[in-house]
């Protein structure tokens, strides 16, 4: 007698056996005509700024209004965030690798439902921002209160307990390296750009040290820092 596995079939490639066989599928999609899915994932992928963000935001407005095959390009243009997310929130860790996937292709799905629709700009790191939001959520300021009054008891104590230890909040160091992934990864800011705002705000070469090497002024360096720093700022702020 033979046994067959019961485990189901991730659901990373469910979507990607179903993506295979509708992607040369045409449908009306509003101001972006009648168009073929598999095309406009391509634009998509293909393109930055304001021309990737005038695909996603009408894909999100027709989602938003029940348009089934709009949600679907959507989802599918956020599968390589999920999988990223999948090997890097720490939140997921107990879990296996098609499982750590599972929920953070939910959290695609949630995070398109969940999308400010007054937010027109950089709306594909605003859903990856609020994929990461649902995978790993702040600490509600009762959350922090409860912390901070919390006595610490012995690990005796602890161990005899049942329950699961929550790790404390990642260092401000841990919190900056990821902002400037996130920047990286959604082509907010360059590789070279996060390399000069680190050296420049965090590291210990002076100004002047640096602009000597760039072979710039120093009111020069300063200016470039800060519109890095602008862009940066501005990104965080149309997300939160």
């Amino acid at each position: 007698m033979t046994t067959s596995s019961t485990r189901p079939t991730p659901l990373m490639t469910r979507l990607n056996n179903d993506w295979a066989s509708i992607a040369d599928r045409e449908d009306d999609y509003g101001t972006l005509g009648t168009r073929a899915g598999g095309e406009l994932l391509a634009q998509i992928r293909t393109t930055s700024g304001e021309a990737q963000d005038r695909v996603l935001y009408e894909l999100v407005c027709l989602t938003h209004a029940g348009h089934s095959a709009a949600e679907r390009v959507l989802v599918q243009a956020l599968v390589p965030a999920a999988q990223r997310m999948a090997n890097r929130v720490r939140t997921l860790d107990d879990f296996d690798r098609s499982d750590r996937v599972g929920y953070a292709i939910g959290a695609a799905w949630e995070s398109i439902k969940q999308y400010k629709r007054h937010l027109h700009r950089r709306v594909m790191a605003n859903l990856t921002m609020n994929m990461l939001g649902i995978l790993a959520p702040d600490k509600t300021a009762n959350d922090r209160i409860i912390a901070d009054n919390t006595i610490a008891v012995s690990s005796d104590i602890l161990e005899a307990e049942a329950g699961t230890w929550e790790a404390p909040e990642a260092p401000a160091e841990v919190m900056l390296a990821r902002l400037f992934t996130w920047a990286s990864d959604f082509g907010i800011l360059t590789r070279d750009e996060i390399a000069l705002l680190s050296r420049a705000a965090l590291g210990d070469d002076t100004h002047a040290t640096i602009a000597a090497e760039l072979g710039v002024t120093v009111a020069c360096l300063r200016k470039r820092v800060d519109r890095i720093r602008g862009r940066l700022a501005a990104a965080a702020r149309e997300q939160f």
